[in-house]
């Protein structure tokens, strides 16, 4: 019994030691999140600098790459800020970065990806890094479930350059990052010219997701997206979900739980009272209109589903 508290205390204090180790490099930004960061950084300032009511259209990089907002901004006759940055950051913070852009009387467009509807407070190495390194006042908000799950997953080497190689340069070279985001936020030099072998190879790469059969009805996240639209409520804005865009693939029809996942995925958003349109099927296109992953649309492509989502938005705006 004795040797058994002498080892349980043992391992408290190390994970004490662990945490507090971890807690006092944060704040320090390193180069994993530094693209992510420019490319939010440079999209709060496109959005200060709409005055009127705007539309923000947040989610991850499905929006980035998939978004025309100087379409979308004439079809709707008002200003529009592609807010998609980078699905892997997390739900929890590109909800808590989108309310840095929203005024009061805005409308936000949300195309999120399909798994941050089963986000369940599992961080990837993204998210670690840029709550850490970038919103270090985020994680105070977070849930026990999530803050332990960020101490428990972050690499030794994250932390390590947390202290000693923290990095706060944008970044200039890769298809990533504000040197190629316009004036709207949308990501340029997406046409097929300029995928290169590597681009195509990690396209070539890509296999079906399993979303429906991970999907979870009972996930944290829906506990971040009602607090969200509240929030949004109070400030009179309209909050309204759609389809992200997927590389098509059969199974997402022959498979009895990816069908049911696409076939419900707006039925059960709007079940909570929100407001959701457009068809996921219809937001699913051939490889060949992917840029370098299936949510990257290449520039043709990023057209054909803005005037599709001009076309749902109908007398909903």
């Amino acid at each position: 019994m004795r040797f058994f508290l002498s080892f349980v205390c043992f391992l408290s204090l190390l994970l004490l030691s662990w945490g507090l180790f971890v807690l006092g490099e944060m704040g320090n930004s390193t180069a994993m999140s530094q693209w992510v960061w420019d490319d939010y950084s440079k999209k709060i300032d496109i959005a200060k600098n709409i005055k009127d009511k705007k539309i923000v259209v947040s989610a991850g990089s499905n929006v980035l790459f998939g978004v025309d907002s100087k379409i979308l901004a004439k079809k709707e006759g008002i200003g529009v800020v592609n807010f998609g940055v980078n699905a892997g950051v997390g739900l929890p913070v590109i909800l808590y970065m989108s309310k840095k852009v929203i005024n009061r009387g805005d409308v936000v467009l949300m195309p999120l990806e399909y798994p941050m509807y089963s986000y369940d407070g599992d961080s990837g190495l993204q998210m670690i890094d840029f709550v850490l390194g970038r919103v270090p006042e985020l994680f105070w908000k977070l849930t026990f479930k999530e803050q332990f799950y960020i101490l428990w997953h972050v690499s030794l080497k994250r932390v390590w350059d947390g202290y000693f190689h923290q990095r706060k340069k944008p970044m200039m070279v890769g298809v990533y990052g504000a040197k190629n985001i316009d004036e709207n936020g949308d990501q340029t030099k997406t046409e097929v010219g300029f995928r290169d072998k590597n681009m195509q190879k990690e396209l070539d790469s890509m296999k079906p997701e399993r979303y429906g059969a991970r999907f979870d009805k009972n996930a944290l996240g829906w506990d971040y997206l009602e607090e969200f639209v509240e929030w949004c409520k109070r400030r009179d804005v309209r909050v309204i979900f759609m389809p992200s865009t997927l590389m098509r693939d059969r199974s997402y029809l022959t498979d009895k739980k990816e069908r049911w996942f696409y076939e419900h995925i707006a039925k059960i958003v709007r079940n909570r009272g929100w407001k959701f349109v457009g068809e996921p099927y219809v937001y699913m296109y051939d490889k060949k209109m992917y840029f370098n992953t299936k949510f990257h649309l290449i520039n043709k492509a990023r057209k054909k589903r803005t005037l599709q989502m001009v076309e749902d938005l109908k007398g909903v705006i």
